[in-house]
């Protein structure tokens, strides 16, 4: 049975007329009968009663009318879906982020604006660790991720620029340089302990500044660990600026790094040889909005 079948027969059932129903579909009246005859022999019932004066549906005919309407009903939702899918309107994208592009508020605006434009994208984002993103990309388990650049990249990855910012010291509030009016220079914190984040750039060069090497430091991990131990008087950190307006927290002094910025910026990684028309569409939106 093929759809044609089920089209043959609804729009007899809906003339009752082999010669009508014939014109309309565009094919003989011969080749009508044939197909509905081959519709109910594997059926294995009878569809119509038929005379020479007329055409009526069985009661086996009434039942199936009401089964065949929904079946093409729902293929052709199916094929207009597959459409939409294939055009970019349609389907779902998986986003990774690390925390602070979530906090400078890039991620929302790019996100809130594609999806304003393509309501029929669901998108699924999740935080995850940011040495884990690029290769979440490249090996398809997410679609695109927001990540704290640079980074390396596998060389199926590729980035854009989203937004730039700058690195700035987070400090607990007990520190005894807290107090200081001038600029908290590099080499004041020689032999502090560094609370290190996922990005270790900004804190390298930092100390590179400064004259010294980071003797004594550990990896906190997340954005969050790091405030966490900066609050508890466990070390100092170097962290994104974005922070310091958007993150006020208990325990914790911010400062600004003097000199010439250590710049940092919050990248969008996607797969180069992208296939999803989805995220295709989205690449393309944030290109041209940056």
């Amino acid at each position: 049975m093929e759809l044609r079948h089920l089209r043959y027969f609804l729009e007899l059932a809906k003339t009752l007329h082999y010669g009508v129903a014939a014109e309309n579909l565009n094919i003989s009246t011969p080749t009508l009968s044939v197909q509905i005859n081959q519709l109910e022999e594997e059926l294995g019932a009878p569809l119509f009663y038929r005379t020479q004066r007329k055409v009526e549906l069985t009661q086996i005919g009434e039942i199936f009318q009401l089964e065949a309407r929904e079946t093409l009903q729902h293929a052709e939702q199916a094929k207009a879906r597959v459409r939409s899918a294939a055009r970019g309107e349609r389907g779902y994208i998986r986003v990774g982020y690390v925390a602070s592009a979530l906090l400078s508020g890039v991620l929302t605006r790019l996100l809130t604006c594609f999806s304003a434009g393509a309501p029929d994208i669901s998108i699924n984002a999740r935080e995850s660790a940011m040495d884990t993103l690029a290769t979440q990309v490249s090996e398809r388990t997410i679609d695109v991720a927001f990540v704290r650049g640079p980074v390396p990249l596998p060389a199926d990855v590729g980035y854009i620029e989203v937004e730039q910012d700058h690195f700035a010291l987070a400090l607990p509030e007990s520190h005894p340089l807290v107090v200081q009016e001038q600029p908290i220079e590099p080499a004041q914190l020689k032999g502090e302990t560094f609370i290190l984040p996922e990005q270790v750039s900004g804190t390298i060069t930092f100390a590179q500044r400064g004259g010294f090497i980071l003797s004594r430091s550990w990896s906190a991990g997340s954005l969050n660990e790091v405030l966490a131990n900066v609050a508890l008087g466990n070390g100092v950190a170097v962290i994104p600026a974005i922070l310091m307006n958007q993150l006020k927290l208990p325990g914790i002094t911010y400062r600004e790094i003097p000199g010439a910025v250590i710049p940092s910026s919050i990248w969008f990684l996607y797969r180069k040889r992208e296939r999803t028309p989805a995220v295709n569409k989205l690449v393309r939106m944030i290109e041209r909005n940056v």
